[in-house]
Order: C-alpha cells, then structure tokens, then sequence
C-alpha cells in the first residue's frame, strides 16, 4: 500500500456494505489504516458469521442478519458488487449523501503499483488469467485479481511499486469508481446481461464504458473491433486506441492474418501455439496480448505464455474425443452472446442449450446455424431455445444432461463437435454453471465409456481445481 494511505483514511468513518470476500477483505484493510469501520450484511449464514467475528477481534463492528437503514452514519461506503443501486441499502446511502466507492476504487485509491483492466460481458477471466501469465513470463511482479476471485485489496498488498496487477472488473464494480485509472483498459464486448441489477442495457452500457472513464492520452484503450458496442466506446475515449480482433488485423491495431497474430506489422505467434477453441479463443489471445504488448512486455514473453496457457475449466474446455467427435464443456456461456462466440469457428456443431434464461430473448441464438446442425434443448428455457431454432435446424427435447449427452451423441458426425454452451444461468437445476460443466464431463464419460470397447480420449474430471 501506498505509505501515506494511512493518513487518509485514519479515524475516517467507513460504512462497508457486504460481507463477501470483497467486503471482509476492504473491511480488514481500513481497520489496519486505523479508519472506524462498521459493516452491514443482510444475511447471517455460517460463513458470514464466521468472517464476522474475525472482523470484531481486529476493532470492526458488524452486524449481520439485515440493514439498519436509520443507522447510516459515515463518510465513505464501500459497497459489495452484489448490492444492486436499487437496493433499500443502496438507497439510503445515497439520500445520506455519502460518497460510495467499490472495492476496486479503495483499493486503486492504496495501491503502489499499476493497474491492465479487462471488462466485457464474456471472456474476462480467461483474458484476464491469460494477460497475468504474459506479465509474469516477463519478469514483472504481478498477479490476476478483481472479479477472478482475489478481492483486488488483497492483490495490492502482494504487488509493489513497479508490479502490475491484470485486473478482471465487472459492470456492478466498474459503477462505483471515481479516480480508477488502469494504464491498459481492454473491453471485450458488450451484450444484454445484468439488466435486473443496472435497470436498463443503456445503464449496463455504461457502466462498462467507465472503464476508460479516467484514462488520460498517456493510456491504452483496447475494444473489440467486430463489437459495435465496444468500438462505440473508442469515439469518446482520451486514451489511445488499439483495437483487436480474432478475424482480421485493425489499423493500429492487434489481429488474424489467416493463422498468424500481427501487432505493428510484427508476427507475434501463429494459431498453432493456441491451445483455446474458435474464434472466441482467437478474441481473448489477441486481447490479451495486445494488451501485454502496449504495456511493454516482449512478443517472445507473449508467446510463451500462450503456448502453456490451457482452457480454464467450463470455458470452451475439450472434455473428450470420440470417433472423430469433440466434446466441448462451455458451461460459462450464462447468455445468449457467449454461446454465440463459442460455435464461431467450429463445423458441424450439435448444440446442447437452455437453463434459466434470466428474461433475456433467446432467439438471437438463431444465429448460430450454421455452424449448428441440430439442437438439444433443457431446462426451464427448452421451450424458448426451441421456439428460437423453429424451421431452421432439429431439435430435441430433453429432462436431464445425461438424457442431452445420448441424444446429442446420435446427431453428430465425423469432425463435428457436441457444444454445451447453454445461453441461459444454471440455477433451474444447478448451483452454478460449474457444477453443471462437471455434470456434462460426468454424462459425456457415461455416455462413451465403453461397454463394448469403445475408446474416449481427454479429460473428465469432476473435481474443483
């Protein structure tokens, strides 16, 4: 932390809204700077507790199980980015006029070192996982954080002056910051989501916008060239702007010629050194290394780092092969534009989609065809999803994944692919989109294993890692 933090924030009256790890992690922070920090969570689970008397044993006030909305007293509310503006919470700090922050603006606010920030409705944490590893193989202090899972006021602490922090931030964070500067802001995309926590895609819109929001001429703003959203962005930033692609090279800009990666008329790595799947995996390559590469780091650094870089899990991951038949875990796909990105560049795609569909239209799935050639529809959305491929390609209904798996199974051919990529959130049947993911592993490895000697190759794990 910066040496000086101290003297800003001590005996400051902080009000930290949320008891997740950002809010546990923002809270622990201040009560070290010596700021009188009180916290408010609305739920009262064993975890939330536990954090909680942690947080008392450090000097913290806590309250659990619900918000005094007449005890609002402070000077700075940082707010969890679960806590929708609409929130009462969120409402009454606001008529209370006290400033709100994120755990992303407190903490660029403590921070020593410099900040490459990756938004977009999609592809954030493989970009943003890939874009920490290109930093490392350079040599630099750094880390990923942010929205990736370590609360970025952890990530501070671990990464001096000189080090650099690959920072995935969502919309929810990016809508509470005031000075966040990132010195490389990249925006991947822009599609309907969140508008139940934003009220509206143009608020949603914007919050992702404000990414570049305080970046001077001296910075780098890196948006997709084939998203229109994310390039209308570009026409209204002060910083530099270096466009990216996974089909073409943009002007001044970082793209595919055919199988090579070119920035500044430079063959920075060829698609054979790419290990992520379609178009998609393009995309998040080329944004990621044209934002290591405008940073200062070095193509062979680069280049490394993306011949070692394997698909995280539930992201385009490769689960297994048989007869010439690939099959494909994208359970991250909770909207319609993911599963959109994941089929380009694949052929003969026999889609498995559905879930909870979060109010989103799914017809725009219906672009998917072709390389989509028959559909497995599930869930609470099934109807929808078929409604969707009406005319255009089959489509069979199912009740469970193992029921999607066999049925999917019978519709591919020879050098296609089983995808699930659903277009809708996991929560009609599942937890999460994770363990989702790991319940297509389980049925593919079902499905294939051999009763009478058939072979699969790749990997079903059903673990965590």
């Amino acid at each position: 932390m910066k040496p000086d933090a101290a003297r800003e924030w001590t005996g400051k009256r902080v009000l930290v809204l949320g008891l997740g790890a950002s809010g546990f992690s923002a809270a622990r922070a201040l009560a070290r700077l010596e700021a009188k920090v009180r916290v408010t969570e609305a739920s009262s689970s064993s975890v939330v507790e536990e954090r909680a008397q942690r947080l008392r044993l450090e000097g913290v006030e806590v309250d659990t199980g619900g918000h005094d909305l007449e005890s609002l007293d402070a000077d700075v509310a940082v707010v969890s980015p679960g806590i929708a503006p609409h929130a009462p919470i969120m409402r009454a700090v606001t008529a209370s006029k006290i400033e709100v922050l994120s755990e992303i603006e407190l903490a660029y606010r403590l921070a020593e070192c410099e900040f490459i920030a990756v938004t977009g409705t999609n592809g954030k944490t493989t970009t943003t996982t890939l874009l920490a590893q290109m930093l490392g193989e350079s040599g630099l202090d750094s880390v990923a954080a942010g929205n990736i899972g370590l609360p970025l006021i952890d990530a501070i602490g671990e990464v001096r002056h000189g080090g650099v922090i690959a920072v995935e931030v969502s919309s929810f964070q990016l809508a509470a910051i005031h000075r966040f500067r990132p010195r490389v802001g990249v925006l991947l995309n822009v599609a309907e989501d969140h508008t139940d926590w934003h009220g509206s895609f143009g608020n949603y819109m914007e919050a992702k916008a404000r990414i570049a929001l305080n970046q001077s001429s001296d910075d780098v703003f890196i948006p997709n060239r084939d998203d229109a959203a994310a390039m209308s962005v570009s026409e209204r930033v002060a910083a530099r702007v270096t466009p990216f692609s996974g089909v073409a090279v943009p002007e001044n800009g970082i793209g595919w010629d055919d199988d090579r990666l070119m920035w500044r008329y430079q063959e920075v790595l060829t698609s054979a050194d790419v290990a992520l799947a379609g178009v998609a995996g393009r995309e998040d390559v080329a944004a990621a290394a044209g934002a290591a590469l405008e940073y200062g780091v070095e193509i062979e650094a680069v280049r490394r780092a993306v011949k070692a870089f394997r698909p995280l899990r539930h992201r385009l991951e490769t689960v297994a092969e048989a007869h010439e038949v690939t099959y494909i875990n994208d359970s991250k796909a909770t909207n319609p534009h993911a599963t959109l990105a994941a089929t380009k560049g694949l052929a003969d795609v026999v889609l498995i989609a559905g879930g909870r569909a979060k109010g989103i239209d799914l017809s725009v799935l219906r672009s998917t065809v072709p390389p989509v050639t028959a559909v497995i529809a599930l869930g609470e959305a099934a109807g929808e999803v078929e409604a969707a491929f009406e005319g255009l390609v089959p489509v069979t209904r199912v009740a469970s994944m193992r029921d999607a798996v066999g049925a999917a199974r019978e519709r591919a051919i020879p050098g296609g692919s089983v995808l699930l990529s659903p277009g809708c959130a996991s929560l009609d049947m599942y937890d999460n989109y994770a363990r989702r993911g790991e319940d297509f592993a389980r049925a593919v490895k079902e499905v294939l294993t051999p009763k009478s000697g058939r072979e699969m190759r790749g990997s079903t794990n059903d673990g965590d890692n």
